[in-house]
């Protein structure tokens, strides 16, 4: 009989053991779908921040025409983040609103790293007077006259591009600022040859000025390619716009505008929304029959 009643204690306390280690068990599965719907709830709302932040990023239009505008050249990564933090009108700079802005803001980029290499390699010259050999002097010499004359080009490019496309036609335009870019471009090269291409000598080539002057080419590159991608489609428009109906007169021997010809000066001819004040014509169709008798006080001649 004692042995039963043991059984049956023995057995009482094995079944609230298992009771209690299934509810721990069902605490704790409780706790860890609380702890993953938390989870789920706190990603998705750090992914919608993050999104959200994103898309404010986006919808920047400086920012926007500045990816579009760097998406023509070389190097769009290079040419996009050496512009980014100016994009907004940040430190002073203009506001970017055309493709145009975005190119002027990659020239003047472009000329600060000028400007400071011009500084590094004259620093380089002083404080490594007793180091450098000759070959190394006269290249670092002949890299400051052509980084002298790139500046001369790239200020001369920022000054054209401002009155751009009013006071030439757009071919010409277009050919005067390719030539300064295309003449920035051939200077880091002239430097960077200046350099013995030997094993010992490309080393220093390559330490004094090497990544510098090239990050300066590619900048130069960049400015050239949406320089030219911008002139292109603003003469397909202007050839559009043209519809193939040119004033005779105007024409040059290529059926073009004639380079004297400013493409502000174009437009006015080709616009439609020209009213003029007075019309001569001898059929007595217009306002006067003669031109004197539009020019003469009070009407005189007026049909």
């Amino acid at each position: 009989m004692s042995r039963i009643k043991n059984n049956l204690a023995g057995n009482s306390i094995s079944g609230e053991k298992t009771n209690r280690k299934k509810l721990y068990l069902s605490l704790l599965a409780s706790i860890l779908l609380v702890a993953a719907i938390i989870g789920v709830i706190a990603g998705a709302k750090s992914r919608n921040e993050n999104s959200n932040h994103i898309s404010s990023i986006k919808i920047s239009p400086a920012h926007a025409i500045a990816r579009s505008s760097c998406s023509s050249t070389l190097y769009p990564e290079l040419c996009y983040s050496a512009i980014a933090d100016s994009l907004d009108g940040g430190g002073g700079d203009k506001k970017v609103s055309s493709s145009k802005d975005v190119i002027v803001l990659s020239l003047n980029v472009t000329i600060a790293a000028v400007q400071r290499n011009y500084f590094a390699i004259q620093k380089l010259l002083v404080d490594g007077e007793g180091n450098l050999t000759a070959r190394e002097k006269t290249a670092l010499h002949d890299c400051l006259e052509t980084i002298d004359e790139t500046l001369d080009e790239l200020h001369t490019a920022v000054s054209d591009l401002e009155v751009y496309p009013f006071k030439k036609s757009l071919r010409a335009h277009a050919d005067d600022l390719k030539t300064l870019l295309s003449s920035a471009i051939t200077n880091q090269e002239t430097c960077l040859d200046g350099f013995s291409h030997s094993k010992n000598d490309k080393h220093e080539r390559e330490v004094f000025v090497g990544g510098h002057v090239l990050r300066v080419e590619k900048l130069c590159s960049n400015s050239l390619a949406m320089l030219t991608n911008m002139t292109e489609r603003d003469m397909e428009n202007e050839r559009k716009l043209n519809g193939g109906r040119k004033l005779a007169a105007a024409e040059g021997s290529d059926g073009a505008w004639p380079e004297w010809l400013s493409a502000g000066d174009r437009w006015l001819l080709q616009s439609s929304t020209v009213r003029p004040d007075v019309v001569v014509a001898a059929d007595g169709s217009g306002n006067y029959r003669t031109v004197a008798a539009a020019v003469c006080c009070g009407g005189a001649g007026e049909e």
